[in-house]
């Protein structure tokens, strides 16, 4: 027998219970699996912004290269030389190494010792008779500046303990005036204004270690030696958005150079030089009044300056490149009636940081001849060029 139509057809109550259940059972995956979209995604994205782990940190050829731009401020450091043939240097980085110390062949600097062959030689160092004497001088009493006893063992604890602490050890010869070469010339580098961290040290450290033999990295112990000297655990890079050493924190670093009239005191520009706003440097007969917001831009465009250019002396195309350059290369152009240029020290390249340069750069581009007047620093004793001119 057949069924009616009634009895094949589904009740529409229970079609409807049928339809709800279905449409709630889909909104459940759907919202499981955005819950699950959304955990993936944020996963993938806090991998992405994780800082590097320890490990990637001291992964050795890391370390030496971040090392390197400590040095130098670059990981393609080659030796500069100046038109003017007076200076030999290299690229200067955070830790301003190479402002004292040799690094290469033909590298134009003797305030400190020379780096050449380092590894080799910081394994000797602890061993000396000379190393023992700073050993028993500072037995009792820990070196004032740093506050450290020397006590490296390690050829990389040496090296690290020079920059920790430069008077544990000073290399005959190089020492202060006047301290019999018991006291260093260098700064403590943890301390102002360098401010380097201990990452830092252990990075110019492996850096050092691999110098000489560049692509081995089997010498390299700085972690190691760091852990055994302090009896620490490795040390994350200190208080830094960045992990690795950059321009931008360079530029922090900067900011913490002496007062501008300390840097001008420090480099001797006063004894030479009039230089309105700075109270030192009022009596300087040697070379012009530093009035460089009047004076740069009609220097540049002299025919004498000009002159200068199409010989290859001198290259400066804005105001600015006139003041550095006139700092750090000063026969490149020679004010009119100042001689040839001799009174001028031509190794400012060399012993100026790069901080010091900026300020006193961006100071003089403040001075016009307007406030030489107010000063009555515009004499007939060490005129500028604008009234010799006149």
């Amino acid at each position: 027998m057949s069924r009616s139509n009634s009895e094949q057809s589904v009740p529409m109550w229970q079609l409807s219970i049928v339809i709800i259940l279905a449409i709630g059972l889909t909104g459940i995956v759907i919202k499981g699996l955005n819950r699950t979209t959304g955990k993936t995604a944020k996963t993938l994205v806090e991998a992405e912004e994780a800082p590097p782990s320890l490990e990637e940190l001291y992964d050795v050829p890391a370390l030496v290269k971040e090392g390197e731009f400590i040095i130098f401020g670059t990981n393609r450091p080659e030796l500069e030389i100046s038109l003017s043939g007076k200076f030999d240097r290299m690229p200067i980085g955070k830790g301003k190494c190479a402002f004292c110390h040799i690094f290469v062949e033909g590298h134009n600097t003797d305030r400190c010792p020379d780096i050449r062959g380092i590894e080799k030689r910081s394994h000797d160092r602890p061993k000396e008779d000379r190393y023992k004497l700073f050993t028993e001088k500072l037995s009792e009493s820990p070196e004032p500046v740093s506050g450290f006893k020397p006590k490296a063992t390690t050829g990389g604890q040496y090296i690290l303990e020079s920059m920790y602490c430069p008077s544990c050890y000073v290399v005959e010869g190089f020492g202060t005036p006047g301290s019999q070469d018991f006291s260093s010339k260098m700064p403590v580098m943890h301390h102002m204004p360098y401010l380097m961290s201990d990452y830092d040290m252990i990075a110019t450290t492996a850096y050092l270690q691999s110098m000489d033999t560049p692509g081995d990295y089997s010498r390299v112990t700085a972690a190691k030696d760091w852990q055994d000297y302090f009896d620490q655990e490795l040390p994350l890079p200190d208080n830094s958005p960045k992990i690795f050493a950059s321009i931008e924190s360079l530029a922090e670093t900067e900011k913490l150079v002496a007062p501008l009239e300390g840097v001008i005191e420090k480099n001797g520009c006063f004894v030479c030089h009039k230089i309105p706003g700075i109270p030192i440097a009022k009596t300087g007969l040697i070379g012009p009044v530093l009035t460089m917001k009047s004076t740069a831009a009609r220097r540049l465009a002299s025919p004498e300056y000009q002159k200068a250019v199409s010989e290859g002396r001198a290259k400066a195309t804005s105001e600015r490149e006139y003041v550095k350059e006139s700092i750090l290369n000063p026969t490149a152009y020679i004010v009119p009636g100042f001689g040839k240029g001799e009174g001028m020290p031509t190794d400012y390249a060399r012993k100026m940081t790069l901080g010091d340069l900026e300020k006193v750069v961006d100071f003089l581009l403040t001075i016009d001849e307007n406030k030489a007047e107010k000063e009555s620093l515009l004499s007939p004793v060490g005129l500028d060029d604008k009234t010799r001119d006149e």
